[in-house]
C-alpha cells in the first residue's frame, strides 16, 4: 500500500465521521416521544464528540499531506447517513450501527497501517502514528457503542 492509498482511505473515514456529525445533529432536533429531551441531550454530546473527530481527523490528514508533500487536498465531503429518522429506539438503533461500523472500519484500517509500516522509513512512522491514533478512534466507538446498547436495553418503539 501506498502513502497516497492509505491517504485517500483516511479521507473516506473523514467523510464518515462527517456523516456521523450530521446524523447526530439531524437526530437531536427530529427525536420524538418518550424521553425525547434526555435523548436529544444525548445525540448533542455526540455530535459533539463527533466534530472532536472531524477535526482529529482533519488534522492527522493534513499532517501527512504536508509532512509527505503529497498533492492531495484535505476533502470535505460527507458519506451518506440514515436521516428523518424520529423513533427514539430507530434513532439509538441507527447510530448503534454506525458506530460498530466505524468500529469495524478503524480495524481495517489498523491492518493497513501496519501494511503501511513494512515499506520502512517515513511509511514506518506514518503508519504507526495513523495506527496509535485509530486506537483511539476505537476506544471512543467501541465506548459509544456499548453504551448504546445499554440504553436500548428494553427499549420501547415509540
Amino acid at each position: 500500500m501506498s502513502i497516497d492509498e492509505f491517504v485517500a482511505l483516511l479521507s473516506k473515514d473523514l467523510a464518515n465521521e462527517y456523516s456521523h456529525w450530521h446524523f447526530y445533529m439531524q437526530a437531536a432536533t427530529n427525536v420524538k416521544g418518550l424521553h425525547r429531551q434526555e435523548l436529544s441531550e444525548f445525540f448533542l454530546e455526540q455530535a459533539e464528540g463527533e466534530m472532536k473527530h472531524v477535526n482529529e481527523f482533519r488534522k492527522v490528514i493534513q499532517g501527512l499531506i504536508t509532512r509527505r508533500e503529497l498533492a492531495a487536498k484535505v476533502p470535505n465531503l460527507v458519506a451518506y447517513f440514515k436521516d428523518g429518522l424520529s423513533c427514539p429506539k430507530a434513532l439509538l438503533l441507527a447510530a448503534l450501527e454506525m458506530e460498530d461500523q466505524v468500529v469495524n472500519n478503524y480495524v481495517t484500517r489498523i491492518e493497513q497501517a501496519s501494511s503501511l509500516q513494512e515499506n520502512g522509513g517515513q511509511d514506518r512512522d506514518d503508519g504507526k502514528y495513523v495506527e496509535l491514533f485509530l486506537e483511539d478512534q476505537i476506544m471512543d466507538s467501541r465506548s459509544d457503542a456499548d453504551n448504546i446498547r445499554e440504553m436500548l436495553e428494553n427499549a420501547i418503539d415509540a
